[in-house]
């Protein structure tokens, strides 16, 4: 099965880029897609642009993340193939955590 979810971030593809690539954000997607903790492969990588990666746990996954920079933010694409399972919510969920402002320390200038 091959479920597709789509929305504009209010962020730049670096910032994204910044929250998905990596390997523990990698275990944490994996994690929340494949509901387990199962091995993850990254089959493509496009820095800032393309982020693919295949991981096993109680269900096998492939998932694809696109990012593309419009005037406005960047237009995130998730596809993900599953055996079964998985269901659009929980590509929405990835795009909503996605989308959550980001807290960083503060610095002394």
């Amino acid at each position: 099965m091959k479920i597709t979810a789509t929305r504009t971030l209010v962020k730049s593809a670096p910032e994204l880029w910044e929250l998905l690539d990596g390997e523990p954000q990698l275990r944490h997607w994996s994690e929340r897609l494949n509901e387990g903790d199962g091995a993850v492969e990254v089959t493509a990588r496009e820095p800032g642009r393309l982020l693919a990666w295949r991981s096993n746990g109680s269900r096998t996954v492939k998932v694809k993340i696109k990012l593309v920079e419009t005037g406005f933010g960047t237009r995130v694409a998730i596809t993900a193939k599953a055996i079964d399972g998985l269901r659009q919510d929980d590509l929405e969920q990835v795009l909503e955590e996605l989308a959550e402002p980001q807290r960083r320390p503060f610095t002394a200038a």
